[in-house]
């Protein structure tokens, strides 16, 4: 579509609102006319807003500014010409019909939707008819969908080019509650690939009477020699019908609205549902002479015939967004079930902005009619930066086909959709590393959370989790596969290391043994990594162990009940649950093993904010050869005191390098003192 045919929705809407001219009927225009200059700028920003080449006319806000003028209701050509006569409602009474008018739908709009809906179906009938060699009434006429409105008369009419009904087919489809003609035309078509009809005729038409006093119904078959009919009802308990002269081919539905729902008369607010509704319907959708439905239904095409740029438009379109989508699922299969599916990977997602947990971006279609927008329970909730379109004839619609029932059949459809996605990403993260790791640094948050909270798809998902190592350069990640194939040999377990940057991680007492031996270690920054991937556990048959626990083999750790530990052991005894030697260490002279992660102790403290948290006794290591802890053993001798300080110091010094000092403040006082004895031990 043409960027000045999107802009004009958008300008009657404009104008529609002006504190000038609320909600104002088309005549009120004629008198009081808009001055196009004034709306240049508006203009302006709303052509940049929705083309690439964002120049604005005085003569394109000329043309617009007409083009939003109401159009009139066309005279009407029909005429009554034989007797009423009256008909009860077949096996249906007015106390059924109330409920279906007023209890079957949560929102009144839907009508539309519903109206359209079955205009699709008798224009598909048309077309088939035609094809199959079967001459037509007034072949010329387009097979299209026309709405006309008249606020002043009260009046909207929904006119098709369809197949239409006699006299017989009005009676049985419309005067019998869910009575479906689609439903029988179907049963009867020998090729299952033109079973394209939407729905339940019967009950679809009966949800206008939501919003009318009363319905005129004028319908012409389009079997040649066909006579044109009038159907009228209240919608109470009975309905009139009488032939007609000057009916053209299809239906005409004339809808008299209560005082309460002009708004569907209103051209901006019937734009609205359309595109919210009824956007992807196969035929052409007008409103006076402009064509509403401008977006293609992509997902039911070949993806040979679709371009890069229609792919973009109709992403920029399901999505609300202005962007470019970062991976695209096309595809269309019978098996196991019936599913045409275009979803797109966005490049960024609005959870890091701090709007709150996005909804799920996937909508229901059947057979290009929105059932429902946004549906929660399709895709895992870890998918929901997912957007698109799922669309299948199979699934199962209530009464009003506004919420769908069959949960069974949903997760089929959200299994098949997920294997597909899953395998999408697999294949991209295989064909270019480079922009996957992109991905992940955008949407890895969501991967993360399914590994954590869905079981099912836990071991898809973990091959898909990255993270830096120790052996790539900084800012380079690896998958899982990518670091087991980088082993020992004698190697069995999958390291890491959580620390909130690659500085810190690399300067931890924890990696100092795993670098002088050459051991490659994960190094993750996020609190969440460590649920990651304490949930995956193990990989590949490799345990995956954090090198701050006692997991890790550590041939020379020793109790040995030397001096200094056992000296060690008395001062820290309400501190230190063990404490051992071990040569682990490099470089740093103690630190913490088996400890409660950082992460953690900040997820308990974030649930009970208000709630202080004892530190329970720890396990420490010592390193024997570090001078620090030579220096210790020797000033337990000739100063005690201090060395006590010290002692309580390197065990502090520990817990801050595990995370286990929530205020280190509190070390302050002893750090002067242990300042202010080596000061003087130098003067």
């Amino acid at each position: 579509c043409t960027s000045r045919t999107m802009l004009r929705p958008h300008l009657r809407r404009f104008i529609s609102f002006l504190p000038s001219l609320p909600a104002a009927p088309a005549s009120r225009f004629q008198t009081a006319p808009l001055n196009p200059k004034s709306i240049l700028p508006f203009l302006r920003i709303q052509h940049a807003n929705f083309s690439s080449n964002p120049q604005s006319t005085e003569e394109d806000a000329i043309q617009i500014q007409d083009a939003q003028v109401k159009p009139e209701i066309p005279k009407s050509t029909e005429k009554i010409i034989g007797q009423q006569t009256s008909h009860e409602f077949q096996a249906k009474t007015k106390k059924i019909l109330d409920i279906v008018a007023r209890s079957l739908y949560s929102e009144r709009e839907v009508f539309v939707r519903e109206l359209i809906s079955n205009a699709s179906d008798a224009l598909e009938k048309a077309r088939h008819y035609s094809m199959s060699g079967n001459e037509i009434e007034e072949p010329e006429l387009p097979l299209q969908i026309k709405l006309t409105t008249d606020e002043k008369d009260k009046i909207l009419i929904i006119q098709d080019t369809g197949m239409g009904m006699t006299e017989e087919e009005l009676i049985r489809n419309l005067g019998t509650i869910a009575r479906s003609g689609s439903e029988e035309f179907v049963k009867n078509l020998d090729n299952t690939s033109e079973k394209n009809i939407i729905g339940q005729f019967g009950v679809g038409f009966y949800s206008a009477f939501m919003v009318s006093t009363h319905i005129e119904v004028f319908s012409r078959s389009a079997i040649p020699g066909s006579k044109g009919y009038c159907w009228t009802s209240e919608g109470h308990g009975s309905y009139e019908i009488s032939e007609a002269e000057g009916v053209s081919r299809g239906t005409k539905i004339i809808i008299h609205l209560k005082d309460d729902a002009l708004e569907f008369a209103q051209i901006p607010r019937l734009e609205n549902i359309i595109q919210k509704y009824s956007n992807f319907v196969g035929f052409d959708i007008l409103i006076g002479d402009e064509k509403v439905n401008t977006v293609r239904a992509l997902w039911g095409l070949q993806p040979s015939k679709i371009t890069e740029e229609e792919y973009k438009e109709f992403y920029q379109f399901v999505s609300h967004a202005f962007d470019e989508p970062l991976y695209r699922l096309h595809f269309n299969t019978d098996s196991p079930l019936p599913l045409n599916s275009l979803l797109f990977v966005p490049a960024k997602h609005q959870e890091k902005f701090g709007l709150g947990k996005q909804s799920p971006g996937i909508s229901i279609f059947s057979k290009k009619v929105l059932i429902q927008a946004r549906a929660p329970g399709v895709l895992p909730e870890w998918l929901r930066f997912v957007q698109g379109v799922v669309d299948s004839p199979e699934i199962p619609l209530s009464l009003s086909r506004e919420h769908h029932k069959d949960i069974l059949l949903l997760k089929r459809i959200g299994t098949l959709v997920t294997r597909k996605m899953l395998k999408l990403l697999s294949d991209e993260q295989k064909a270019d590393p480079e922009k996957f790791e992109k991905f992940f640094d955008e949407h890895g948050q969501f991967l993360k959370e399914g590994i954590c909270t869905d079981h099912q798809w836990k071991d898809q998902l973990s091959k898909l989790y990255l993270a830096e190592s120790s052996s790539l350069e900084v800012g380079k990640k690896t998958n899982l596969d990518g670091y087991v194939s980088r082993m020992k040999p004698e190697q069995n377990e999958i390291y890491y290391l959580a620390n909130p940057n690659r500085n810190f991680a690399e300067a931890s007492p924890y990696y100092e043994g795993f670098k002088q031996k050459d051991l490659e270690v994960l190094f993750v920054y996020l609190p969440i990594d460590e649920f990651v991937l304490g949930a995956i556990n193990e990989y590949a048959g490799k345990k995956i162990i954090s090198i701050e626990t006692s997991q890790v083999s550590d041939p020379a750790e020793s109790s040995q009940n030397s001096d200094l530990v056992s000296w060690l052991k008395d001062v820290l005894k309400d501190r230190a649950l063990s404490i051992k030697v071990t040569e682990r260490l490099v470089s740093s002279p103690a630190f913490i093993t088996d400890h409660e992660s950082a992460a953690f102790r900040k997820m308990l403290k974030f649930v009970e904010p208000q709630k202080r948290s004892e530190v329970p006794r720890q396990d420490l290591k010592i390193n024997p050869s570090h001078p620090l802890i030579k220096k210790l053993d020797a000033a337990r001798i000739t100063n005690p005191e201090l060395a006590e300080e010290i002692a309580h110091q390197i065990m502090d010094n520990a817990m801050v390098v595990a995370g286990l000092h929530d205020d280190s403040r509190s070390l302050i006082p002893r750090i002067n003192k242990i300042l202010d004895a080596a000061a003087q031990s130098q003067l």
